[in-house]
C-alpha cells in the first residue's frame, strides 16, 4: 500500500520561487526547485536534529579519526572540540535557514577554510553522509505514515544540503582558482622583477665599448713598447760602442794630461835654471863692477904717470907713451865695461821679466797641474759612470723586451676581455628575450585562469589589477628592449585597462568609492597612462634615449598607483 501511494505521488511544476533571497543565490535556488514550503519543512524537523547534534557529531569525528591525514590537517590548524562546535553550530542553523548574506557568507566562509588548511572538496560532501545517517530513518520514521510529507521532507533536506554544498564547494573552487590566478599573479610578478637586464647590456654595451678602447689603446701601447723595446736595443748596442769609445778616450787624455803634468813638473825644472841664470847674471855684474874699478884705478894711475913722466923730462918720454898707452887701455876697458854693464842690465831686466813670467806661469801650471789630477781622477768616474749606463741601458734593453711581450700578452687577453664581453651581452640579450617571453607565456595562464572564474571578491580583484598595472609598465620596459611590440591601437587610457574597467564599476559601490585612497586613485592612474603614450611617441620618432630617460617618470607614476592600492587594500580589510 505505501508502495502504491508512492507511486502515485507527482513531481511538482517548474516555476520560480518564492523564497526571500540575495540575487546571488536565485539561480540556484531556480534550479533546485526550493521554495518556501521546503523552508517550512526544515524548520519542522529542527526536534530531529537536535535529538540527533551529539550523536551525528561524535560520529563525524569518530570517522574522522579512522584517517590519519585528515586529523593531522585538524591538528595543524585547529582542535576536535574546537572543529565540533563549529559542526554542532552548523547542524543547529539548518532548521532555521534564512536565505540571505549572511546564510551565504557563512557556507562561503566553509569553503575558503576548507580550501585554506587543503581539505579535499570529496571529504567535505562525504561528511553529508553522516547527517544521512541520522536524519533521514528519523525522518521516515517520523513521517512513515505520511508519504507525501515524508518526501517533501527528505526533498527539503537534500536541497538545502545541495544548496549549502554548492555554496561550500562553489566558495572553496573559487578561492582554489584565486590561489592560482595568485600565485600565477607571485610568478608574473617576480619574473616582472626582473627588470634590470636592460641595465645589464647598457653596462655590458659601455663595458665592451670601454674595452675596445682599452683594446686599442693596449695595441698602440704594445706597438710603442716594441718601438721602445727596439730603440733600447740599439741604445745599449751604442751605449757599448760608446763605453769602448770612453775607454778609448780615456787612455789617450789619461796620456795628454799625463804629459802636461811632465811639462808642468819641467818647467819647474827650468824656473829653476831661470834663478841660476839670475844668479849668474848678478855674478858677471859683480865681476864687471870690478873691471870697471880697476879700469878706472889703471886710469888713474896712468894719469898719475903721465903727470912723473912730463916732469921727468926726456927722460920720462918712453914712460910717458906707456902710461898714455896704459891711460887709452884702461879708457877702453872702462867703455867695454859700460857697454857690457848695459848689455848686463838690459839681461837682467829680461831675464827678471823672464823670471817673473815663470812665476806666472808656474803657479797658472801648479793651478793646472791640480786640474788636470782632478781632470783624471773625473774622467776615470766619468768612464766608469759610462759603463755603468751601457749596463743599465743593457739591462733596460732586456726589460723593454720583457715588458714588450707582457703588453703584447695584455693586449691578446683584453682582446679576449672584449670579445667575452660581447658574447656575455648576447647571452644577456637572449636570457632578457627568454624572460619576456617566459613572463608572456605566465600572463596567458594569468588571463586563462582569470577568465575561468565567474565571479571574484573585491580583495581578489583588487590583487588582480595590481598584477595588470605591474604588468603594463613591464610591457613598456620591454617595448624599450625591442622584445615586445606595442601598437598606437594597444595604447588603452585609464577608463579601459582592467584596472580602470574595475575602478569604475566600483564607484557604483559606496562602501569602496567613499575610501580616500580609492579617490586618490584616478589622478595618478590616469597620469600613468599618459606616461605610456609619450613614451611611445619618443620611441616611435626614434628618441630612444628620451624614452628610456621618460620610463623614470613612468616609474614614479607607477609607485603612486600602488601606494594607493596597497592603501585600498588596508582600509578595505579595516571596513570588511
Amino acid at each position: 500500500m505505501f508502495g502504491k501511494r508512492w507511486a502515485r505521488s507527482q513531481t511538482a511544476p517548474i516555476q520560480e520561487s518564492d523564497i526571500q533571497m540575495t540575487e546571488q543565490l536565485r539561480a540556484k535556488v531556480n534550479f533546485l526547485q526550493m521554495n518556501s514550503e521546503d523552508l517550512k519543512r526544515l524548520a519542522q524537523i529542527e526536534p530531529l536534529i537536535t535529538e540527533h547534534l551529539d550523536a551525528i557529531t561524535e560520529r563525524h569525528y569518530q570517522m574522522l579519526g579512522h584517517y590519519a591525514n585528515l586529523m593531522k590537517i585538524i591538528e595543524a590548524n585547529t582542535t576536535v572540540g574546537r572543529l565540533a562546535g563549529s559542526f554542532r553550530h552548523y547542524l543547529q542553523s539548518l532548521p532555521d535557514a534564512q536565505l540571505n548574506e549572511a546564510y551565504v557568507a557563512g557556507r562561503e566562509k566553509i569553503g575558503e577554510v576548507h580550501s585554506k588548511i587543503g581539505l579535499a572538496p570529496e571529504w567535505y560532501t562525504g561528511s553529508y553522509m553522516r547527517l544521512y545517517e541520522f536524519l533521514i530513518p528519523a525522518i521516515v520514521d517520523t513521517y512513515a505514515r505520511k508519504p507525501d510529507e515524508l518526501s517533501s521532507t527528505l526533498l527539503a533536506l537534500i536541497k538545502l544540503l545541495t544548496l549549502d554544498s554548492q555554496i561550500v564547494l562553489e566558495a572553496y573552487q573559487e578561492d582554489n582558482d584565486y590561489k592560482i590566478i595568485d600565485r600565477l599573479g607571485n610568478v608574473l610578478e617576480l619574473v616582472m622583477q626582473i627588470d634590470k637586464i636592460k641595465h645589464v647590456l647598457d653596462t655590458l654595451d659601455t663595458t665592451t665599448m670601454e674595452a675596445g678602447n682599452v683594446r686599442q689603446a693596449a695595441e698602440q701601447l704594445s706597438e710603442s713598447v716594441q718601438k721602445v723595446a727596439q730603440s733600447a736595443v740599439q741604445v745599449a748596442e751604442n751605449a757599448s760602442t760608446t763605453m769602448e769609445q770612453a775607454t778609448a778616450g780615456q787612455q789617450i787624455i789619461q796620456t795628454s794630461l799625463t804629459s802636461f803634468l811632465s811639462m808642468a813638473e819641467e818647467f819647474a825644472e827650468m824656473q829653476t835654471k831661470i834663478s841660476s841664470l839670475m844668479s849668474s847674471i848678478e855674478a858677471v855684474s859683480q865681476v864687471v863692477q870690478v873691471i870697471r874699478s880697476v879700469a878706472d884705478q889703471t886710469n888713474l894711475l896712468a894719469l898719475n904717470a903721465s903727470i912723473e913722466a912730463a916732469r921727468a923730462g926726456e927722460h920720462g918720454r918712453g914712460f910717458s907713451i906707456v902710461a898714455e898707452e896704459v891711460r887709452k887701455l884702461a879708457e877702453q876697458t872702462k867703455q867695454s865695461v859700460q857697454s857690457i854693464s848695459g848689455t848686463m842690465e838690459a839681461v837682467r831686466q829680461d831675464a827678471n821679466q823672464v823670471k817673473e813670467t815663470a812665476a806666472l806661469l808656474g803657479v797658472h801650471f801648479t793651478d793646472k797641474a791640480t786640474q788636470t789630477r782632478e781632470a783624471i781622477e773625473l774622467l776615470g768616474e766619468i768612464v766608469q759612470n759610462v759603463e755603468q749606463v751601457g749596463h743599465a741601458t743593457g739591462h733596460i734593453a732586456s726589460l723593454t723586451e720583457e715588458q714588450s711581450a707582457s703588453t703584447e700578452d695584455i693586449y691578446m687577453r683584453i682582446s679576449q676581455v672584449e670579445s667575452n664581453m660581447e658574447q656575455i651581452f648576447n647571452h644577456v640579450s637572449h636570457a632578457g628575450k627568454n624572460i619576456y617571453e617566459i613572463g608572456a607565456g605566465i600572463n596567458s595562464l594569468h588571463k586563462g585562469s582569470i577568465s575561468q572564474v565567474a565571479r571574484l571578491k573585491t580583495k581578489h580583484s583588487l590583487r588582480i589589477v595590481k598584477t595588470d598595472h605591474l604588468l603594463w609598465k613591464w610591457w613598456v620596459y620591454n617595448f624599450l628592449l625591442g622584445y615586445h611590440t606595442i601598437e598606437e591601437k594597444d595604447l588603452v587610457d585609464h577608463h579601459r585597462c582592467r584596472l580602470g574597467v574595475w575602478y569604475d564599476e566600483a564607484k557604483q559601490n559606496q562602501a569602496i568609492s567613499s575610501l580616500a585612497s580609492f579617490r586618490r586613485l584616478a589622478e595618478p592612474h590616469k597620469r600613468f597612462h599618459e606616461a605610456i603614450r609619450h613614451i611611445y611617441t619618443l620611441a616611435s620618432s626614434g628618441k630612444q634615449k628620451e624614452a628610456e630617460m621618460a620610463f623614470a617618470v613612468l616609474e614614479a607614476r607607477s609607485d603612486e598607483v600602488l601606494a594607493c592600492l596597497d592603501d585600498l587594500a588596508s582600509e578595505l580589510q579595516v571596513t570588511s
